[in-house]
C-alpha cells in the first residue's frame, strides 16, 4: 500500500465521539421517518374518507351541467307527450303518470354498507403500506448504523449516508378508489366460491 493510500485511510477514518454522535442522529432521525410514516398513512385515510364522502353537484363541471340540461329538456318534452295522452284517454291529471330524472351526487358510497366494506379495505390497505414504510425505514437504519460503526467514513460521506435514508413518501402512495373496490370484489367472489365449496361437501 502506498504512503499516500494510507495516508486516504487514515483520513476515513471517524472519531469514537464522531462516530456515536453519528450513530444517535440516524437513529433520532429514524424516529422522525417512523413518525411521519404514521402521519402519511392518517392522511391517506384521510383523503379516502374525503373520497368517499364526496358529494358531487350536476353543475360543478360543464360537461355534466350540459348533459343534465340536455336530459332535462328530453325529460320536458317527453313528459309532455304523456300528459297529452292522459289527457285524451281521460285520466285525471292528479292521477296521470309522470316520467322524471334525477342528478345523483354519489355512486356506490351512498350506501352506508358499501362504505363499511370500502372503509375496512382502506384500512387494511394502508395498515400494509405503513408496515412496509417502517421495515424498510428500520432496515435502512439498521445498515447505516453498521457502516458507521465498521467503516471509516470523512464527514461529507457520513452526510451522505443519512441522506441515503429513503423518503417515506417512496413507501407509502395514496389509495387509489378503484383499487380498493377491485380487493373488495376479489374478496366477495372468494367468499362466494368457498360458500359454493361448503354446499357440494354437503351434498
Amino acid at each position: 500500500m502506498s504512503e499516500r493510500t494510507q495516508s486516504e485511510s487514515a483520513a476515513r477514518q471517524l472519531s469514537r465521539n464522531e462516530t456515536h454522535d453519528l450513530s444517535m442522529i440516524i437513529k433520532d432521525r429514524t424516529k422522525v421517518l417512523k413518525a411521519h410514516a404514521e402521519e402519511q398513512a392518517a392522511a391517506c385515510l384521510a383523503d379516502f374518507e374525503r373520497q368517499l364522502a364526496a358529494i358531487y353537484s350536476w353543475d360543478q363541471d360543464e360537461v355534466w351541467k350540459k348533459a343534465a340540461e340536455e336530459a332535462q329538456k328530453v325529460c320536458h318534452e317527453v313528459q309532455n307527450k304523456i300528459a297529452k295522452r292522459c289527457e285524451e284517454l281521460g285520466i285525471p291529471r292528479t292521477f296521470a303518470p309522470q316520467i322524471g330524472i334525477a342528478w345523483q351526487g354519489r355512486g356506490e358510497n351512498a350506501s352506508r354498507e358499501r362504505r363499511t366494506e370500502l372503509r375496512r379495505v382502506a384500512k387494511t390497505s394502508v395498515d400494509a403500506m405503513l408496515k412496509a414504510a417502517v421495515t424498510k425505514i428500520e432496515h435502512q437504519s439498521l445498515d447505516l448504523r453498521t457502516q458507521v460503526v465498521s467503516m471509516g467514513l470523512l464527514s461529507a460521506e457520513a452526510k451522505l449516508f443519512l441522506e441515503s435514508l429513503a423518503p417515506v413518501t417512496e413507501a407509502m402512495r395514496s389509495l387509489d378508489f378503484h383499487d380498493i373496490e377491485k380487493k373488495l370484489e376479489r374478496e366477495q367472489q372468494q367468499r362466494i366460491a368457498d360458500r359454493r365449496r361448503w354446499a357440494e361437501r354437503e351434498y
